[in-house]
């Protein structure tokens, strides 16, 4: 039982005063404890005294929903609003904003309702009438008798049929059905009230451009059909398999073996470079599920294991490391590759490890360090063994006294001082190009 008191205290003043918002406050089974004077008029028939009546009570038969299981829906959502059009008497359509009101322990109090009105149709007396724009994404549902004839339907079958409710009941569903397929649509239909089972198909319609999955649910009196917008996440499927078609071509192009590792250190996805070099290697199938380590190449199930933790944290890691290859077991130099898989809230799903073939590359670094050290020790040898004696011999030509050689003599002599600084220049230009590169 909810406390009167307590309420009159927890909802604010401005709206169990207000003469524009419909104010009620019910407990967990729909029963009203407290309303405002707006609110009440919606009883104004059964007399004004609405406590402990039932929400129900004002909601229209047209209004096709579960409404102790919404009240449920709401009580589990203490921190959420949820939304609701219901259709009231004289076509008064409300918009509901249900949610939970708790006392300053934080316990439940009740369920606040709070509804501002728009008009469909004849407005009521001395109202301004207003038009509903509408939800073309909201789920149509239409009951259907055994002569194929619309006994009900919600207010989203009017927008989708584009007629009125009272120009629907009555009609047969194939006079007012909008589709050009309508008779494909039909054997449907046939099959579900024929077999008295259920019946689910997707449709595209024509003429508002949307993408509609239909339920028909065979029942003792007819059918109830229900047609369910599916356009956004026919669009979000349309998205994901242009991303999964991306993905694909990227890996099966790709230089490198690939596999896709969940935290539970199972395969859940690999390229077919990687499901070849498995079976050459191991001489098995490769399969999702399998176990990772199983099929780590060489000493590597030991480096992974060392740097897991860090991995599975969501760091990238590179490694460098020779693999012996079956069935000749040459040693083969790969770059071994982890990369992290993170979701949109960047919690790690997973990893990637790509292994790629970098034997050649290796090789020829190799040998271009090679063929450097060789070059630095010529120059070394040029720069201390060849300079030493070098300077000796530029140091002589200075102390040669020009004056006692002949004139044949003093020629050569001309000759024999610039090569030998020439020399000197060569020597000194190596040795700082090799300190450059240091």
């Amino acid at each position: 039982m909810l406390k009167i008191q307590e309420l009159e205290y927890l909802v604010p003043d401005f709206l169990k005063n207000s003469d524009l918002l419909y104010v009620s406050v019910m407990d967990s089974e729909g029963q009203i404890f407290l309303s405002n004077n707006l609110f009440k008029q919606l009883f104004k028939p059964f007399g004004t005294d609405n406590y402990e009546k039932n929400f129900l009570e004002i909601c229209h038969k047209r209004n096709q929903w579960d409404f102790h299981d919404f009240l449920i829906q709401v009580i589990e959502k203490p921190n959420h609003k949820i939304h609701v059009d219901l259709v009231h008497a004289h076509n008064l359509l409300i918009k509901w904003e249900f949610s939970t009101l708790q006392n300053e322990e934080g316990d439940f109090a009740g369920i606040l309702a709070v509804g501002h009105k728009f008009f469909e149709g004849t407005s009521l007396k001395g109202q301004e009438s207003h038009t509903l724009k509408p939800d073309i994404t909201a789920e149509v549902k239409v009951s259907l008798d055994f002569n194929w004839e619309i006994t009900d339907a919600n207010l989203a079958a009017e927008t989708f049929f584009d007629r009125k409710f009272n120009e629907l009941i009555g009609k047969t569903i194939w006079q007012v059905y909008p589709d050009l397929n309508v008779y494909q649509h039909a054997l449907e239909f046939k099959k579900a009230r024929e077999t008295k089972s259920m019946r689910v198909f997707e449709e595209f319609n024509s003429k508002n451009g949307r993408y509609y999955k239909v339920f028909v649910y065979p029942k003792n009196l007819g059918l109830d059909l229900v047609f369910r917008d599916v356009t956004e996440i026919q669009g979000l499927s349309a998205q994901l398999l242009k991303t999964k078609l991306t993905l694909e071509a990227l890996m099966e192009h790709s230089p490198e073996e690939i596999f896709f590792v969940g935290k539970d250190l199972r395969i859940f996805g690999f390229n077919n470079r990687a499901k070849l070099w498995v079976k050459e290697q191991f001489g098995k199938t490769l399969k999702n599920g399998d176990k990772f380590l199983n099929f780590l190449p060489g000493d590597m199930d030991e480096v992974f294991l060392k740097y897991m933790e860090e991995i599975l944290a969501g760091q990238s890691l590179q490694i460098h490391k020779e693999v012996l290859q079956q069935p000749y077991g040459n040693a083969i130099w790969f770059a071994h590759n982890f990369y992290p898989l993170k979701e949109k809230d960047a919690s790690v799903r997973g990893f990637v490890y790509a292994m790629k073939d970098i034997h050649e590359d290796k090789m020829s670094n190799d040998k271009l360090k090679k063929q450097n050290k060789i070059m630095r020790e010529v120059i070394h040898t040029q720069s201390s063994t060849l300079r030493s004696p070098l300077s000796s011999i530029l140091g002589l030509l200075e102390l040669i006294d020009k004056n006692q050689l002949d004139k044949e003599n003093k020629k050569y002599f001309s000759l024999l001082k610039p090569l030998a600084q020439e020399l000197d220049k060569v020597i000194r230009n190596n040795s700082k190009q090799v300190s450059d590169l240091d």
